[in-house]
């Protein structure tokens, strides 16, 4: 007699918004990083879909939203020892992006909004759809096209910037 497993998992979709600023290429580029990249402070991608004009991301669930939600928006003020928690996740998130992975990333769009928490306050980046791949080896250019969220700009872009 077969054995029959059924698994329960929660997930997010995320559909590409045809009048925002992000498109088609922005959907790959997510698909493609976070199909490669795994760490505990990125948010996993469960799968995608696409069909016609429809772009589709399915995210693992993160019951707590967003750090922004819990900064800016919310009566209750978040314990420190909370936001040093979430501090220290986001930051090993960029680390792992930066020296850690196989081909080392540019996380442009960091922020409080993309920095989603799971159900034990646990940091995730989130949102790759700006990411790009960081300079290597004899590669020592970094575009300087501005990207992501005003007033946030890589460090290795804005040294690359200031050497030009």
């Amino acid at each position: 007699m077969p054995y029959i497993c059924s698994i329960l998992l929660t997930v997010v979709v995320k559909t590409l918004n045809h009048d925002g600023l992000q498109g088609h290429e922005e959907w790959l580029a997510e698909v493609s990083y976070l199909g490669d990249l795994l760490h505990p402070n990125l948010v996993k991608l469960i799968g995608y879909c696409i069909e016609d004009d429809q772009r589709l991301l399915a995210y693992e669930f993160m019951p707590c939203g967003s750090l922004e939600n819990h900064l800016f928006r919310r009566s209750l003020p978040l314990p420190w020892s909370i936001r040093m928690k979430n501090a220290l996740g986001a930051t090993k998130g960029q680390a792992f992006l930066h020296e850690e992975a196989k081909i080392p990333v540019i996380y442009h769009d960091f922020k409080t909004s993309n920095i989603l928490l799971d159900a034990e306050y646990n940091a995730k980046l989130s949102d790759f759809g700006l990411v790009k791949d960081a300079p290597e080896g004899d590669k020592t250019h970094v575009s300087t096209r501005v990207m992501g969220t005003y007033g946030y700009a890589a460090p290795e872009n804005m040294t690359s910037y200031c050497k030009e």
